[in-house]
This record gives C-alpha cells, sequence and structure tokens, in this order.
C-alpha cells in the first residue's frame, strides 16, 4: 500500500514575505520576533528562543504567525531538516526561505513529520527535485508529495523518543571522545617534559 503523502496529511505554506530593504532588520523594541534558518541546527532543535525583534512596514496576518506544533521545513539550501515547533506565544514569524507545515494531529504528530523530514529517504525525494544553479531550492509541491509511512499515533510517539534518545546518545559519545583526546593529549604533554 502507497504511503500519503504529506501534502494529504497537512497544510502547508510559505513563511511570510516582509518586503522592504529593512524589513528583517533587527529592532530591540519589535513587535515580531523572527525565525531564521541559522537559529534552527541540522538534528531538528532551534539553537535558541531569542529570536531577533523586527517591525515589518506591514502587518503579518495572523495565519503566518508560528503555533505550537508547526513544522519548519527550510526550502533554500541542501539542508533537509525539519523542526516541530515547541513554543505557543503570538507574532513569531518566519520568512519565505521556509515552509510551514501544519500536520492534521489526528493523523500525525509534528515531531513525527520532523523527524521524518531529517530522514535520508526524505534527503533522496528532495535532491532529486532541487532546482537552481547558485542558490537551490525546493518547491512546495516537492514537499507536499513527499510520502510519508504513517503508524498509529502511539508508535508515531515510540519513534520519536526513540529517535530523541539516539540523538542524545550521540552528543554524549561525542563528548566522551573529546574529553578522552584531551586528556590522551595532556598526558603526552606531561610525558614530553618529563613528568
Amino acid at each position: 500500500m502507497k504511503a500519503p503523502s504529506l501534502g494529504s496529511l497537512a497544510d502547508i505554506r510559505m513563511g511570510a514575505t516582509l518586503r522592504g530593504r529593512d524589513a528583517t532588520r533587527p529592532d530591540p523594541n519589535g513587535s515580531y520576533r523572527f525565525v531564521r534558518i541559522g537559529d534552527i541546527s541540522q538534528d531538528g532543535t532551534l539553537r535558541t528562543e531569542d529570536f531577533l525583534h523586527i517591525e515589518p512596514r506591514e502587518s503579518v496576518s495572523e495565519n503566518l504567525w508560528l503555533c505550537e506544533g508547526d513544522v519548519l521545513f527550510p526550502n533554500r539550501g541542501t539542508r533537509t531538516t525539519g523542526v516541530a515547533f515547541p513554543l505557543n506565544q503570538p507574532r513569531i514569524i518566519v520568512g519565505p526561505q521556509f515552509f510551514i507545515v501544519r500536520p492534521d494531529r489526528e493523523r500525525v504528530l509534528p515531531e513525527y513529520v520532523a523527524w521524518f523530514l531529517r530522514t535520508p529517504q526524505a534527503a533522496a525525494h528532495f535532491e532529486s527535485r532541487r532546482k537552481g544553479t547558485l542558490v537551490q531550492s525546493v518547491q512546495r509541491g516537492d514537499l507536499a508529495d513527499l510520502e510519508i509511512p504513517i503508524p498509529p499515533l502511539g508508535k508515531q510517539r515510540q519513534i520519536v523518543e526513540t529517535a530523541t534518545l539516539a540523538l542524545k546518545e550521540r552528543e554524549l559519545s561525542e563528548q566522551i571522545l573529546n574529553l578522552r583526546w584531551q586528556y590522551a593529549n595532556e598526558m603526552l604533554v606531561r610525558l614530553a617534559k618529563g613528568k
């Protein structure tokens, strides 16, 4: 049986188009907060929740304000990542370099969608569809056409929890390797000094 497409499981829209040269200029008193691509790591986590404050020249439609559970997917460049937005605060927006995916939560968990967008299968799907020579981009239809296997919600939760634990294990393993390397170098320096 064919897996459903993301377009049949979610509403997909492009982030806000902000007009004017200064539309995303930092403004400490700005009434909107703006998520940039650099605010999201390749592994699908937010690097910060202290987003840039801006004051666009025009108001931004509320349906483009980020909601808890929206999945953000960069549509420019070669990164294939997704993050389920964890905050429920008004007036946080992204620009048109992101797609905002709003999953049907009765069928699919946002965290599961974000996880699947980071898989090698999703990367292969987008790799064959990227357009452009200088800056590559993914079109909305490319994202909507992505087939996603949909197990029951309980199994989706298990997959997300296991993926989260595996990521934490990888991070801890890298820290341990780094500490071992530092320790070995310290011992070699002591040996070199005759201690």
